[in-house]
């Protein structure tokens, strides 16, 4: 089985632009969850920091509850970006179950 892992890191470089398009998508209401409630939660509980360069990211320190699946919905967002114009792996492989 071939597993492809993709660095990420959680400074401004890599996560302010998927922040910024999940923002405009949310403030746009093009973001379609289904009404996950652990997700809305998460959503809620986060605060984004900003530099100087109005680059943006979430803080876990300064949020006030858990945001792990926002910022894995943060990260998920920035791979379908870069990967929009390519088709899906699911077409020629089907889902992997670990």
């Amino acid at each position: 089985m071939h597993i492809t892992v993709v660095p990420f890191g959680q400074g401004y470089k890599d996560m302010s632009p998927p922040t910024k398009e999940l923002m405009k998508l949310t403030l746009e209401g093009k973001l379609a969850h289904g009404g996950n409630e652990p997700l809305r939660w998460m959503m809620d509980n986060i605060f984004v920091r900003n530099d100087p360069a109005s680059n943006i990211k979430p803080d876990k320190e300064k949020s006030t509850e858990r945001i792990d699946g926002a910022v894995a919905t943060i990260m998920a967002l920035d791979r379908s970006l870069r990967n929009k114009d390519t088709d899906s792996i699911y077409n020629s492989r089907g889902v992997l179950i670990l």
